[in-house]
């Protein structure tokens, strides 16, 4: 990190340009300062991405319930016997 001195040294010479030198100066640090911010961000990206993929899968199916969900309808295939176990199927 800069010290003090070098920050005030930088900070002279820079009001020392002629004014079109200073905004190439500005366009060109903005650039540089937007180019490490996105190089950062995707690093913070991919080390999620990574960590997502390295994290044991856990099976959805265990966690369910056996039946339809609340927002789910019983299909024809799911529905519960409605005598007391026989089912459709039997009558046929």
């Amino acid at each position: 990190m800069p010290t003090d001195d070098d920050y005030e040294q930088t900070r002279r010479r820079f009001d020392e340009l002629e004014v079109e030198r200073q905004a190439q100066f500005l366009i060109e640090a903005s650039a540089s300062a937007l180019a490490k911010g996105i190089e950062q961000a995707g690093k913070a990206l991919a080390d999620g991405l990574e960590d997502a993929v390295r994290r044991p899968h856990r099976s959805s199916c265990a966690s369910q319930p056996a039946g339809p969900g609340a927002a789910e309808p019983e299909t024809v295939q799911r529905q519960a016997p409605k005598d007391g176990g026989a089912s459709a199927d039997a009558d046929a």
